[in-house]
């Protein structure tokens, strides 16, 4: 009995993934376009955010540096090592950000590409001229592939 619980939910769930995969690949050329301008935003807001940051803390590592050298040279009692490491903190958590942005801005890229190879665009037909008043053209959706 439980072997045919265990098969039933394994089929469902491999039914339902493999439904999801092909309702996932029909997108337009303006749902492309759509989430390579959502990614880009992305990746500048992470791109200004990460620079800000790490600004925010060097400059905290520099200034609790200075306070700890001049603090140490009066006569060297306790140095105040958390304003270093909340500093250096801010700036790693600056730079993970502003690394973190590049992988947006590839996908951004590689989403345009997708959206021009995907047109539509009237397509000549392959109507003789002589067979009448026909179209010349049909409106058409044209994929291209690169083969490079």
């Amino acid at each position: 009995m439980k072997t045919h619980i265990i098969w039933v939910v394994l089929l469902s769930a491999f039914l339902i993934g493999f439904s999801s995969q092909k309702f996932a690949q029909e997108m337009s050329k303006q749902d492309y376009l759509d989430k390579s301008r959502r990614q880009k935003t992305t990746g500048f807001i992470l791109l200004g955010g990460g620079v800000a940051l790490f600004l925010v803390g060097s400059v905290k590592l520099l200034v609790s540096g200075t306070e700890s050298v001049i603090s140490c040279v009066t006569g060297c009692s306790s140095v105040d090592e958390s304003g270093m490491n909340s500093g250096a903190a801010i700036a790693l958590i600056g730079g993970l950000a502003t690394l973190g942005s590049i992988p947006f801005f590839i996908s951004s890229g590689k989403n345009v590409k997708k959206a021009v190879h995907l047109s539509f665009k009237n397509e000549p037909s392959n109507i003789p001229k002589y067979a009448g008043n026909f179209q010349q053209s049909i409106p058409s959706l044209s994929l291209s592939i690169p083969l490079n």
